[in-house]
């Protein structure tokens, strides 16, 4: 029993690194698009929120990926190299992360200016501060 369940936990987490990669690659790349595409006032952003409910899915989802990450680098399984691997991996993707879109936010909103009422800025801001979060407990949790 134990020869099929401990591979299986091993994919399990590789599809969850791939998911999260997947997720994080394509809210960059729509924010790279805004960025090189939205060039004059009359073109429209690609937008994540259309509405309210828009919103607080997208909100859910970096929540419970938020929750789901941090426990899963809390209780790392493997030994040695294995090990640091993923500590590396799962590191350099919120790290990547924390930059691009705190780079995307000074850009963008640097020159639009704040209102708090965007959707888009308040989840920007949200998924800034679960990377660096996240990029922060991971640091943490090498030291020891």
């Amino acid at each position: 029993m134990k020869k099929v369940i401990i591979p299986l936990i091993y994919v399990g987490e590789w599809i969850l690194y791939f998911y999260v990669l997947l997720l994080v690659l394509s809210y960059n790349f729509i924010n790279l698009a805004n960025v090189i595409y939205v060039d004059t006032p009359g073109e429209v952003p690609i937008t994540i929120t259309t509405s309210i409910s828009a919103f607080i899915q997208s909100l859910l989802l970096v929540i419970g990926l938020c929750a789901i990450c941090f426990l899963y680098t809390k209780y790392f399984t493997g030994n040695g190299f294995f090990k640091l691997i993923k500590v590396y991996a799962w590191g350099i993707l919120f790290a990547l992360n924390s930059v691009s879109c705190f780079g995307y936010f000074l850009i963008w909103y640097g020159f639009d200016g704040f209102d708090m009422r965007n959707t888009e800025l308040a989840l920007l801001l949200l998924i800034i501060l679960v990377s660096v979060t996240l990029t922060m407990h991971i640091i943490t949790r090498t030291d020891k």
